[in-house]
């Protein structure tokens, strides 16, 4: 479904066929909302981001639309994750940073502040010039006009885009009353949603071992 056909959807979800209730900037709004969310608690997009190693540089700069990292290959194998905390213990005596070779390990910042990813040790003359392949689950691209399609207009999505129209319409229901039938109703939406979300993760079994995270709006929880 492109945009339009997805509010469409909501609206009637939301009893609102003729788009009185909320307008229909609103109902662009969750929807963005919906699909970002989606990617977040689904983790069924994701990409390949390529980088190549240059001499004495271990920072690189994490793609836009980095969330979440899948996997870190260097020159075919794959790098474990470590943390500043974890290497300052183990280097009571001398910088960390300053350690070079062939890279074992990475660290990720995705705050904008840094956004990067590190590599430790620091990579040195003899690996200048290989490739590293960062695997990422990746935020979806915005919908910015009633014919864009969600979630990077993946034909494999195409199966989950009801979710999105149930989870815009249950953000929204928010703001009405919350009578024993609205409440009712937006159970229903969730559900739809959560079990979009589960088939997601059933059929491409990214993320079997992490649990599920929800937000409403800007709040997350776990």
């Amino acid at each position: 479904m492109i945009r339009s056909e997805l509010r469409a959807l909501a609206s009637k979800f939301c009893e609102d066929p003729n788009i009185t209730k909320f307008t229909a900037d609103k109902y662009n709004d969750s929807l963005e909302k919906a699909q970002q969310q989606f990617s977040m608690d689904s983790k069924a997009l994701y990409k390949d981001q390529s980088i190549v190693v240059a001499i004495d540089t271990a920072a690189y700069a994490l793609a836009s639309d980095f969330m979440l990292e899948k996997e870190v290959v260097f020159n075919g194998l794959a790098l474990l994750p470590i943390s500043r905390a974890t290497l300052q213990v183990k280097k009571t005596e001398e910088r960390w940073d300053d350690d070079k070779g062939t890279p074992k390990y990475y660290i990720i910042d995705p705050e904008e502040g840094r956004k990067t990813i590190t590599l430790y040790p620091t990579p040195d003359n003899v690996d200048a010039g290989t490739s590293l392949v960062l695997t990422y689950y990746c935020f979806p691209t915005a919908m910015t006009s009633d014919s864009s399609i969600p979630l990077n207009s993946s034909t494999l999505m195409v199966q989950f885009h009801i979710g999105l129209a149930a989870y815009a319409s249950w953000l929204l229901m928010f703001y009405l009353t919350q009578t024993a039938e609205i409440q009712a109703k937006r159970n229903e939406l969730f559900a739809i949603y959560t079990a979009k979300v589960a088939e997601a993760i059933q059929t491409f079994g990214n993320t079997k071992s992490e649990p599920l995270r929800f937000h409403v709006g800007n709040v997350r929880t776990r």
